[in-house]
């Protein structure tokens, strides 16, 4: 995952859409709930961490903002 969080925000996502694709693909998930999404988003989170207002983001609100 690249070092810039520009591109580590993009790089979550794609890493996610390759692992619904894979369980699509595969006939694991034929669909995706509510709580699926929920695991998905929860899951690009993770690969975010720390979170982009630790790097100093301007477009994240910090609490110090």
């Amino acid at each position: 995952m690249s070092s810039d969080p520009i591109h580590r925000v993009a790089d979550a996502f794609r890493s996610a859409a390759l692992r619904l694709e894979h369980a699509f693909a595969s006939g694991v998930v034929v669909q995706v709930d509510a709580n699926q999404l929920a695991e998905t988003l929860l899951t690009i989170a993770e690969d975010l961490d720390p979170p982009l207002a630790q790097h100093g983001d301007p477009c994240v609100a910090t609490e110090d903002a």
